[in-house]
């Protein structure tokens, strides 16, 4: 059993820092500047730079494809060691047909023999016909039926303006038309050129030129679209006496460019630059308004009235700003983007495991075995806000291949654990590692496959990881540990009330009880790691401290003897506060807070006295309310007295006592009148001098 997994561990552990692979068949031209340096990002960006040597003044072409020229365009650095660095061309993303419009010869259709002749009507061309050249200027082209066989096709002339006068020529299958305008010539061939790249959507070329004396260096960098480089873990446990378990990381990277990696430095980076794409290569046209010419007519013969003067305003038309030129930044201090610094030698923070074959006795542990199978071929240094992994070797790599590069390679802290967290395993724990990160890399994070004591045990998720930091890594259920939750139910308890400026407020302390049962069936003492989700407001009271604590849950430690069953409770408290205006709330709702226990002595006499004050004030406003309804009783029958005293004799008995009564019921109305107003005052009085009570109280 060992044999066999020592042997299926060696293929996988044993690959040394050689990535190249067998390449393409076809083969592919020298660049004049090669690929140097790569770096990789996680932001879905690489930084690519070229270095070469020219001499003098130099031309060199460079093939993107075109989904790369923005980024080209946007990120594009060069430098000449010993010359001048001058302006970069590339073909304009103009559409073809709007460019061919340029041209003397319009080549945008489909363009026949006839059809060109008829555009090249006033030129002087010359046509070669059966060993014969017959040289004039073209007047037209016309199409005739052959005289010699009527079933043969149409035959083409051209009319040519020569010495001896005008001459058809027919244009035979084989014949020869050249243009003997040079100048039209040549761009008839330009025209017929650009048609062609218009052909080809998925290059385009961007010549860089240099200007100098002697051999030097150049070098240009850029960025484009690359995919993520990945990274994956092995971590060995169980190795021989006191020695660390094993930890290698693996960096995934694809080529996926056009161009060959041959000894190429590589460095990958952890961290996520703000990367963006900006079309620049798509040409703008600002749209400007059509104005008519000003046409003026011969005049006709007219009669002559009075004097009129036409004043024509013109406004002209604005002249939009030029957009600024900004100057490329300079190419130092550029920390993680590979190349344009200070070109100081890379520290190497990390320490490589002793280099050797892989012959061991098969009796040796895995972890012991791994720990010099696999050399770190990367050293790690810090880059700004990144953390950038220099891959010590030169990487040579053919184009659309991938390979894996161990950056990481030697000792770890590992702790064995196992983890219950209720809310994913109701019943079993996780086995998990607590790992602290003391490789002085940063650790990026990756899926990572577990060995424990030469076993394969389970596979993990790590997160980043950085420098002295510590993670735990979940692998397997752990079978030998049965755990429960339970929630017993909170309880509420009154605190203390006070009063302060008419505030009546009562806080009282809610509290959370959660009970876990760890029970252990290993053969082992085992150190179980309880989880408890963080509940907002909440203060955890029970126990006083969490073993650790993240964003969102706490973390106690359990120790569990073999066999042994103990509980942890976990008890959390938060403050509640209950707030009433004395001046606003319901009496009863007042009278009911007296009988409150956390009401005390002093608080309550004030109550009280605040209860009777509004109850004196409400009785007041009651009175007058029930003057004023008098009232309105009142006037209501004297409506109706006097709607009947309309039908009476004024002389009559009964219209009389109508008289009177109306002159009652109007003493009357004064007086309720005059009460009523006396009790609002008192009733204002009244509560205005509870208020200014109630201000002042302040009681505890």
């Amino acid at each position: 059993m060992r044999r066999a997994i020592g042997s299926a561990i060696a293929l996988l552990l044993c690959a040394g820092p050689g990535y190249s692979q067998g390449r393409p068949t076809s083969p592919v031209p020298p660049s004049p500047l090669p690929v140097a340096r790569i770096t990789l990002f996680n932001s879905g960006v690489s930084y690519t730079e070229r270095a070469g040597q020219v001499e003098g003044d130099a031309t060199v072409p460079l093939t993107f494809r075109t989904a790369q020229i923005n980024d080209i365009l946007k990120s594009m650095v060069l430098l000449d060691a010993g010359g001048k660095v001058q302006p970069a061309v590339y073909a304009a993303k103009d559409p073809v047909s709007h460019a061919l419009r340029s041209f003397a010869i319009d080549v945008t259709q489909n363009l026949d023999l006839r059809t060109v002749l008829d555009r090249l009507r006033g030129v002087l061309i010359r046509v070669d016909v059966r060993g014969k050249a017959v040289t004039g200027r073209l007047a037209g082209v016309e199409q005739r039926q052959n005289p010699r066989d009527a079933r043969q096709p149409m035959e083409t002339l051209a009319n040519l303006l020569t010495d001896r006068g005008l001459v058809s020529v027919a244009v035979q299958v084989g014949g020869q038309v050249r243009i003997l305008d040079e100048r039209l010539d040549q761009e008839f061939r330009d025209a017929l050129a650009l048609l062609a790249t218009g052909n080809d959507e998925q290059r385009r070329q961007v010549t860089l030129r240099f200007a100098g004396q002697g051999k030097r260096q150049v070098r240009v960098g850029y960025v484009t679209e690359a995919p993520l480089w990945k990274m994956s873990y092995r971590l060995v446990l169980g190795g021989k006496g006191d020695a660390k378990p094993y930890l290698q990381g693996w960096a995934h990277v694809e080529n996926t460019s056009d161009d060959d990696w041959d000894g190429v430095s590589l460095s990958l980076v952890a961290g996520r630059p703000i990367s963006f794409i900006q079309d620049l290569y798509q040409p703008l046209y600002l749209p400007r308004p059509t104005v008519a010419p000003d046409v003026v007519a011969s005049p006709l013969p007219q009669t002559h009235g009075s004097n009129l003067q036409e004043e024509l305003k013109r406004r002209p038309a604005a002249t939009p700003a030029e957009p600024s030129m900004n100057a490329p930044a300079g190419p130092g201090g550029s920390g993680g983007m590979g190349g344009f610094g200070g070109g100081e030698t890379l520290g190497r923070s990390a320490g490589k495991a002793t280099a050797s074959m892989y012959r061991r006795d098969m009796a040796e542990s895995l972890a012991d075995a791994a720990a010099g199978s696999v050399e770190a071929a990367a050293a790690g240094q810090e880059a700004g806000e990144l953390f950038r992994y220099d891959i010590s070797s030169p990487v040579t790599l053919p184009r659309q291949q991938a390979a894996m590069i161990p950056v990481v390679a030697g000792g770890i802290e590992a702790t064995k654990v196992s983890i219950f967290n209720a809310d994913t395993g109701p019943r079993y724990p996780l086995n998990a590692v607590r790992i602290t990160n003391g490789t002085g890399l940063h650790l990026k994070g990756g899926p990572l496959t577990l060995f424990d004591e030469e076993t394969y045990a389970g596979d993990g998720k790590m997160e980043d990881v950085p420098k002295g930091d510590t993670r735990y890594i979940s692998y397997a259920v752990d079978l030998t540990i049965e755990g429960d939750r339970r929630d017993p139910g909170g309880s509420s308890e009154e605190v203390t009330s006070f009063l302060r400026r008419g505030v009546l407020t009562c806080t009282r302390t809610e509290t959370r009880r959660t009970e876990y049962t760890l029970k252990s069936r290993a053969e082992k003492a085992r150190t179980v790691i309880v989880e408890q989700p963080i509940l907002p407001e909440f203060t955890l009271a029970e126990p006083k401290e969490p073993s650790e604590r993240t964003s969102d849950r706490y973390r106690f430690t359990v120790t569990l003897e073999p066999g042994k069953s103990q509980t942890l409770k976990v008890v959390e408290t938060r403050p509640v506060s209950e707030v009433v205006g004395i001046l606003d709330a319901p009496i009863d709702q007042l009278t009911l807070w007296i009988s409150r226990p956390s009401v005390g002595l002093k608080l309550k006499a004030a109550l009280e006295k605040i209860i009777a004050a509004r109850a004196h004030v409400r009785d007041l406003q009651a009175q007058a309310a029930g003057k004023d309804e008098e009232i309105k009783g009142i006037t209501a029958d004297q409506d109706r007295v006097r709607q009947n005293m309309q039908q009476l004799d004024r002389n009559s008995d009964l219209y009389k006592r109508y008289v009177k009564q109306l002159d009652e019921q109007e003493t009357r109305m004064q007086t309720l009148r005059t009460e009523a107003a006396a009790l609002r005052k008192q009733a204002t009085e009244a509560d205005q001098a509870l208020r200014a009570e109630i201000d002042a109280l302040s009681i505890d």
